[in-house]
């Protein structure tokens, strides 16, 4: 992964840029690990990861992760015992191996690791949401084991269909038929 994203208060986005982020003075996270504290710049895999995205007040950094001491972890699993399962060194992890990745850069960043991140213009993104990624390719994988039959998926589909209202459903002799409003488009499944 060669870059990682951080949001500074605008005021102080020049600064930055002009002579680095000192961790001292940027620490703004403190992550447990085996029982010891790791501080260090709380920082995300993608940039709309972050609810400072569209907050006027700050701007979106974009950082070069080369020569950086990054932990990758889970956000989820944070504050539990399973923290230490669910993360990892930067260089160990794959995209959409944790459902709620974040990060904490541990060292100070210089100024030629970090540019302003521009949401029109940048350099496109590997991931646009990772927790999103995290799921279609949970789903792929899960497809991809065979351990569940393509009819199993498309019943269970219905289902939550039903359950969720997505589906206009009718019983037609020993049928079910689930309409889509939007495309109009019914699908099929024999009733009990």
């Amino acid at each position: 992964m060669q870059d990682l994203y951080i949001y500074i208060n605008k005021n102080d986005v020049d600064t930055c840029l002009k002579y680095g982020i000192k961790l001292s003075e940027y620490s703004n996270k403190i992550l447990k690990l085996q029982n010891i504290e790791k501080r260090g710049i709380h920082a995300f895999l993608s940039p709309k990861d972050s609810d400072l995205y569209i907050d006027e007040n700050y701007q979106c950094i974009r950082v070069n992760t080369k020569d950086l001491i990054i932990i990758i972890y889970n956000k989820l699993c944070e504050n539990t015992s399973l923290i230490n399962e669910f993360c990892c060194d930067i260089t160990e992890y794959t995209i959409g191996d944790y459902e709620l990745p974040e990060a904490i850069i541990c060292s100070s960043i210089l100024p030629e690791n970090l540019s302003i991140y521009n949401k029109i213009l940048d350099k496109p993104l590997l991931v646009q949401n990772s927790r999103e990624f995290y799921y279609e390719k949970s789903i792929n994988d899960i497809l991809d084991s065979d351990k569940f039959s393509k009819y199993e998926l498309y019943q269970m589909l219905l289902i939550l269909g039903d359950q969720k209202k997505v589906f206009k459903v009718e019983k037609k002799e020993n049928l079910k038929l689930y309409k889509d409003p939007i495309n109009g488009k019914i699908y099929t499944k024999r009733s009990n």
